[in-house]
């Protein structure tokens, strides 16, 4: 399984200067999988066949699934049981912005 996507800058620059997959916050917890463990991760999860117009890139420990959108690299959350396109949140327009409200806003990922 190829994941053939373009990942947005923010993400890779983000991801590739990160120490620590595990950040924590007020708004809890998430853990960003490494990049070169992506393309195993969502053929284990089977994205490609379950929300074919997501990436998992993280998680909140917790059961959901934090995924990019390949349309128009959107971050959204996406619970891994029962996993279906329809129960996709909007959580950022972009990389960026999710990593800023989670770090700094009431953002729950749940």
């Amino acid at each position: 399984m190829s994941l053939n996507f373009e990942y947005p800058n923010d993400y890779l620059s983000y991801i590739n200067n990160l120490k620590d997959n595990e950040i924590n916050s007020e708004n809890g917890y998430i853990e960003l999988f490494p990049l070169n463990e992506l393309e195993a991760i969502n053929k284990e999860y089977e994205t490609q066949k379950l929300v074919p117009n997501f990436i998992a890139i993280g998680t909140n420990g917790s059961g959901v699934g934090i995924f990019i959108n390949k349309e128009n690299s959107n971050i959204y959350s996406i619970p891994f049981v029962g996993m279906e396109e329809s129960d996709a949140v909007l959580l950022a327009e972009s990389f960026s912005e999710f990593i800023y409200k989670f770090e700094n806003d009431d953002m729950e990922i749940i």
